[in-house]
């Protein structure tokens, strides 16, 4: 667990208790308040089995037409919320808004798809930031979710420094599908030394769009030899 986040913690329950994270209103408990909790939309069953995507009614293999039409590089996708303007504030807070105080309650909504994907005990990657990102905004809000996930649950290898973002990349918002997988091309690669090879990974991220991130990274570690990848993510765009 990053070192600041229990004092964050601690400081926000004494000066701000029981104050919804996302509207700053009072709440009767700790997260968000009723007109909060009732505008997010949580990601729930029926879903495609391998890239999570909802379905309006369940499917005799489970699988998705887009999933059976193109099988995915990877092998299980989970998201928490759908992504719409409540799950987006919320997001943006945690990114630009020195959030660092959200990630314990974004990791409980994370909580139950971080147990369906983690029961072997793979390395928990987050998706990299570049450098010049990072230090403009000081921290990875995907590294955070992931150090918190692993601490919480005491299962899970965090790691990390196994992906490296070996380039600077144009936002990938307002770009088409296939422009972002021509932004991402070369953009991650697995560290010098990092042992993937016979590994099952889970990757952590914050929105996904339309899978480009992802998968990006995912072929980069499958081809360092990694057995399998998951992912998961905050919220995706349904």
């Amino acid at each position: 667990m990053h070192p600041i986040l229990p004092i964050l913690n601690r400081a926000t329950a004494l000066l701000l208790p029981h104050q919804c994270v996302r509207c700053r209103q009072f709440a009767d408990t700790t997260g968000l308040c009723a007109a909060c909790w009732s505008s997010l939309a949580l990601v729930t069953a029926p879903m495609c089995r391998q890239c999570g995507l909802p379905l309006a009614g369940m499917l005799e293999d489970g699988i998705c037409a887009a999933c059976w039409a193109t099988p995915p590089a990877i092998k299980r996708i989970r998201s928490a919320l759908r992504y719409d303007d409540a799950s987006r504030s919320l997001i943006l807070k945690l990114k630009h808004g020195d959030g660092l105080q959200l990630v314990p309650f974004i990791c409980r909504l994370m909580a139950g798809r971080f147990a369906e994907l983690i029961s072997d005990n793979p390395l928990v990657v987050p998706i990299p930031l570049h450098r010049w990102r990072y230090w403009r905004r000081r921290f990875n809000q995907s590294a955070e979710l992931a150090r918190y996930l692993c601490h919480q649950h005491g299962t899970g290898i965090y790691a990390p420094e196994l992906l490296l973002r070996t380039r600077a990349t144009q936002s990938q918002g307002g770009l088409s599908r296939q422009a972002r997988k021509r932004n991402l091309a070369g953009a991650f690669a697995v560290s010098p030394g990092a042992t993937v090879a016979g590994q099952t990974v889970i990757l952590i991220d914050d929105v996904m769009t339309t899978g480009a991130t992802l998968n990006a990274a995912a072929g980069v570690l499958h081809r360092a030899g990694a057995s399998e990848v998951r992912a998961l993510t905050i919220a995706r765009v349904i």
